[in-house]
């Protein structure tokens, strides 16, 4: 997008800013050379950068992680006349690996605002502060990851069972020590059987992101024995259990699950003899 038409009224800085704005936005490294000093510094929260060339490296990083652009909202140069004060909204789109989380294709927005210094007609020195937390939400896979496992959560217990195959992906493994599935067809079946055997509800005690891929959830069932299951006869009594579980998602499916269940103290309420 180009920057704002160039009033009469623009100092010396607020010009040598829309000249860098231009070149970064056209990644046009040897004329952001011209009006980077060679001792440049870059004062940002997380990192310093010291030195035009390094300077140069980062704005390459930029443009292929994001395809970076900037609008500038306001410049004002500063009384002083060697500095300038800049708001930019930068926008792009995620195309490689940032904050730990994988290229996701989408497209990211965000602003920063800025100080510059310049010092015989380049820029010597930079301060600013990105709204680099609102850009991790954007690029981050956790909030899609904690709505898919918590849809699954729902499903099973509204017992929408042909609503999970939109959330598990085609080639999903799960790894339990009771059983060891390996498609969601299957899986489907062992639910479906708890359910009437137990008419459980699962009550949702705990769900947090473990990994850019992983979703933790810590869960409570509670139900009723009221069909035969591990052999018993039903009588009636209500039980409860816990479940430990992480799933492994890929593009916000459930492709892999790992379940540590307490199976024994469900047994032990069932009266189901026990080693």
């Amino acid at each position: 997008m180009p920057t704002p038409e160039r009033t009469a009224e623009d100092s010396v800085s607020v010009a040598l800013y829309r000249r860098f704005l231009d070149a970064f936005n056209a990644a046009d490294y040897d004329t952001v050379a011209e009006v980077i000093g060679e001792d440049f510094t870059d004062h940002h929260p997380g990192f310093e950068i010291k030195g035009r060339d390094d300077y140069l490296a980062a704005l390459r990083g930029a443009h292929a992680a994001y395809g970076i652009r900037g609008e500038l909202q306001e410049a004002l140069p500063v009384a002083a006349g060697d500095k300038v004060v800049t708001r930019v909204k930068l926008s792009g789109t995620h195309r490689e690996a940032a904050f730990g989380f994988p290229a996701t294709g989408r497209a990211v927005e965000w602003t920063t605002t800025e100080i510059w210094r310049a010092e015989d007609g380049r820029f010597v020195e930079r301060w600013a502060q990105d709204d680099l937390l609102g850009l991790r939400e954007q690029v981050s896979t956790e909030a899609a990851n904690l709505a898919t496992v918590q849809a699954v959560s729902d499903a099973v217990n509204e017992r929408r069972y042909d609503d999970l195959d939109e959330l598990f992906g085609p080639t999903f493994r799960d790894n339990n020590p009771a059983w060891d599935v390996s498609s969601l067809d299957e899986l489907k079946v062992i639910i479906k059987a708890a359910h009437d055997a137990l008419d459980f509800t699962v009550h949702l005690d705990a769900l947090y992101p473990a990994s850019p891929d992983k979703v933790i959830m810590h869960i409570t069932f509670h139900g009723k024995h009221i069909a035969p299951f591990f052999g018993q006869e039903p009588d009636g009594r209500e039980v409860s259990w816990t479940s430990l579980e992480v799933y492994r998602l890929e593009d916000a499916k459930v492709v892999e699950r790992w379940v540590q269940a307490d199976t024994a103290g469900l047994m032990r309420q069932l009266d189901v003899p026990l080693p």
